[in-house]
């Protein structure tokens, strides 16, 4: 089987990326599918004609472009095979806020936000709050305003991302995500920054952040939660594999934070370390996404 893994992007991601599209050739090569990496460095329409030549595309792209429906729209137009989800549910799990207005219609707790149009009307109880990019990932952008004070700053290094940005409550307590592979949710990691903040120093520096998997949840609550986290993903419609990111606070009351469509793919990733405590080994993983985007 050709599989083309797209790597790279456009996006603030696009280190991220390289790095989520080396693991994954390696592990295409191991699996011994006939495997080619493509770099993605601009929006160039040529690139379909190489990309129809191989029965999928595994797409290892992370931001904008690669999670926010574009690229999925166009291998859709030109019908070529792709893994994750489709280019509907991919723009809509992007823009964070249309998120959790959808999940907010339908019951799953979500912490109150503020959209940069209410921007001068967010009031002082309102602090602390986490100012971020309404269309990112890797928590670029993203900051912890305790004070009314330091609100512009924050808005400006958001804006630096995306031209939306959301203010959403802060929710002292526990974080966690649930990972979703193949209709089932995978064993809840627990999350444990140095800093006080999950930020992308934390994300992705060697030693930052401790991980616990499974998470030390009670059984009902664990349970509950995977339950939700896989209503989540077919609510709003993805395919494949995904994975869903909480707050619980001290009351254990969870609170969806955002859905990741295209979450990291090394072998230090969150995905891959609940998928390797569900003894699913990194490259069993890769086949099987590859297996299910085949099935379309």
């Amino acid at each position: 089987m050709k599989v083309a893994v797209i790597y790279g992007g456009l996006s603030a991601e696009r280190d991220v990326s390289i790095n989520t599209g080396g693991a994954v050739l390696k592990a295409c090569l191991e699996n011994n599918y006939n495997a080619s990496g493509i770099i993605i460095n601009d929006e160039n329409d040529e690139i379909f004609d190489t990309l129809m030549e191989y029965d999928i595309v595994f797409n290892a792209l992370h931001g904008t472009f690669g999670e926010d429906g574009s690229i999925q729209s166009l291998l859709e137009n030109n019908d070529i095979p792709f893994t994750g989800s489709g280019s509907v549910s991919s723009k809509i799990c992007m823009d964070k806020i249309k998120c959790k207005r959808i999940l907010r219609k339908n019951n799953f707790s979500t912490p109150d936000w503020f959209d940069l149009n209410d921007y001068s009307e967010i009031p002082k109880s309102f602090f602390p709050c986490i100012v971020k990019p309404n269309g990112q990932g890797s928590t670029f952008g993203l900051s912890l305003v305790e004070k009314m004070i330091d609100l512009d700053k924050a808005v400006a290094n958001s804006l630096r991302f995306d031209k939306d940005v959301l203010f959403e409550k802060y929710i002292p307590g526990r974080e966690i995500t649930v990972g979703i592979l193949d209709g089932k949710a995978l064993p809840i990691v627990e999350i444990l920054p140095s800093h006080k903040l999950y930020d992308y120093k934390c994300k992705y520096t060697p030693g930052m952040t401790k991980y616990i998997c499974p998470a030390n949840l009670n059984k009902d609550l664990k349970n509950k939660i995977m339950f939700d986290s896989l209503e989540i993903f077919n609510l709003l419609k993805c395919k494949g594999y995904g994975r869903v990111d909480y707050m619980i606070d001290e009351n254990n009351n969870y609170y969806f934070l955002e859905i990741n469509t295209l979450p990291g793919m090394t072998n230090t990733s969150l995905l891959p370390f609940s998928a390797k405590t569900a003894n699913i080994s990194f490259n069993k993983l890769v086949k099987i996404i590859i297996e299910l985007g085949l099935k379309g």
